[in-house]
């Protein structure tokens, strides 16, 4: 192989890491990692490796020395990957937020998370054996200043949490003053 040929191969080959970088990035932008998923990055990971060998399959048949780059590329994706993947979840933790109240003399409490962004309103019971009853759960998305809880019920409902209030929870119209738990 000439010299020309080595500062060629090179060259494509970080070229082909910056496109990695760039695409893996913007991948894991658009998934969204949550705690809660450690299965689906195998997923992932996997779909990387075939997406890889595949093209590497291809570019042997056309150019045999630059298929190399793409073998070798199917280790170094995969580690970029897990990268971003580790990257988003330490930036963008789990959190969760309680918050108590009262209807008809019973204690309910509503629990918003970030990362996921979900939501579940469950009843207290003073039962130890079964302490929690779900009445609702959904998924909940940031609007302006406030935040809206989406369930499905035959068709999406919504409720609004705004300035500790809960507004529109169907067993009371009226808004609801809510107590944050530490």
């Amino acid at each position: 192989m000439t010299k020309s040929e080595t500062k060629l191969l090179v060259g494509i080959g970080i070229l082909i890491l910056l496109i990695d970088i760039l695409l893996m990035k913007y991948w894991v932008g658009n998934i969204k990692p949550d705690p809660f998923m450690s299965v689906g990055v195998e997923s992932h990971r996997l779909e990387i490796f075939g997406v890889n060998i595949l093209i590497g399959i291809i570019v042997f048949f056309i150019k045999k020395r630059l298929s190399i780059l793409f073998f070798f590329n199917t280790i170094v994706c995969y580690w970029i990957f897990s990268f971003f993947w580790n990257s988003y979840l330490e930036n963008n933790p789990y959190s969760q937020t309680r918050y108590d109240f009262k209807i008809e003399n019973r204690n309910i409490q509503l629990r918003i998370s970030e990362n996921p962004n979900t939501y579940g309103i469950y009843e207290l019971n003073p039962n130890p054996l079964d302490s929690l009853k779900i009445i609702e759960m959904g998924m909940n998305e940031k609007r302006g200043d406030s935040i809206v809880l989406k369930w499905w019920n035959g068709e999406i409902q919504e409720m609004y949490f705004y300035d500790d209030k809960l507004i529109g929870l169907p067993e009371s119209p009226n808004p609801i003053e809510l107590n944050k738990k530490e």
